[in-house]
């Protein structure tokens, strides 16, 4: 699809607090994108959330949003565990998609929903909104052109002290709930960015009453390459403490640190070792609530008819999908040794 002079025609896919914070984002972005529909599974919520947002239509059923046929994209806003229904709904009817991360709950259904996607030849991006941010391209850029010498180590951090109800979909096991799948996917991301996909991974978790990982750590190796020597990574969620958003990377000849690379607005970047290091520091700035990168990446990339972006490439998505798995089983393991491959 490509749609070189008019206005990208956004859906909305469920009515929860992501839903609108990203709806309020494409309304900052009137000259490139508008959202003409909404769908939830209750038409009631559905018709709240597009009267809040002056959306035009409200449809009582994803399969009715779907099948609109003035819908370019769908944004699937709903919780993990539905990721992979909805948007493989939204595909087969024809739609590109945006899905919130994780872009599913294993990789052998990320596998799945990238191969549709493929087959299907329509627009699928895993939205991991750090990754289009500038200032962490910006990051990556330096530290890919050498001047920093070669990555040794990347330590990565996201969490928070929860103290809600066990019954939120945070903890439901139902939902897909726990810290690794809400909050431990941007610090795999923010480390895959940098170092790929690990070599080995050695993980360690403690339990919510309700059965899922309420705090989960993990080092990661990562064998040479033609362009660096080994390389090891540090990660860390939580929905017990309050731990800092803080992605690091640690080379020979300088490192670079943001203290939220969730939404960087700055970036401490030290050239040099010991007392003769420069640091510098460099800044953005974003509108709205910080998705306007994201929505801007895939508006451009569906004038341009790509099928995936380079930002947030599907090998990446994929990569970071196997990670969480072996972070997941590393909590988890099977009953069963011979289970595992």
């Amino acid at each position: 699809m490509s749609r070189h002079d008019a206005r990208i025609r956004w859906g909305i896919l469920s009515t929860g607090h992501i839903a609108s914070v990203l709806t309020r984002d494409l309304a900052l972005l009137p000259d490139e994108a508008e959202v003409v529909a909404v769908g939830s599974r209750s038409l009631d919520k559905a018709q709240r959330f597009a009267a809040e947002h002056q959306i035009p239509r409200a449809y009582g059923s994803y399969a009715e949003l779907a099948a609109d046929p003035e819908v370019d994209v769908i944004y699937v806003a709903s919780t993990h565990n539905d990721h992979l229904g909805s948007a493989r709904l939204c595909l087969e009817a024809g739609k590109a998609v945006l899905v919130e991360k994780p872009l599913t709950v294993s990789a052998t259904e990320t596998e799945e929903l990238i191969e549709l996607a493929g087959e299907q030849g329509l627009f699928l991006m895993e939205a991991l909104w750090s990754r289009t941010n500038p200032l962490l391209r910006q990051a990556a850029q330096i530290v890919q052109s050498g001047e920093l010498g070669a990555i040794r180590h990347v330590n990565a951090s996201f969490g928070f002290a929860f103290r809600g109800d066990e019954s939120h979909r945070l903890l439901d096991p139902d939902q897909a709930g726990g810290a690794i799948f809400d909050l431990g996917v941007y610090p795999v991301h923010g480390v895959n960015l940098f170092l790929g996909e690990p070599s080995e991974l050695y993980g360690f978790g403690t339990l919510a009453p309700t059965g899922v990982e309420a705090h989960a750590a993990a080092l990661l190796t990562f064998a040479a390459t033609e362009s660096r020597p080994p390389a090891t990574a540090s990660i860390a969620c939580s929905l017990e403490a309050d731990l800092p958003f803080r992605l690091e990377v640690l080379c020979t000849d300088g490192s670079l640190r943001f203290d939220n690379f969730l939404l960087p607005s700055e970036l401490t970047l030290t050239r040099g070792i010991g007392p003769d290091a420069n640091k510098e520091t460099l800044v953005t700035q974003w509108p709205g609530g910080g998705y306007t990168f994201e929505i801007g990446e895939v508006n451009r990339c569906l004038r341009a008819g790509e099928l995936e972006s380079p930002l947030v490439p599907w090998r990446d998505t994929l990569a970071v999908a196997r990670t969480l798995d072996r972070w997941l089983l590393s909590i988890f393991p099977p009953l069963d040794p011979e289970l595992v491959d």
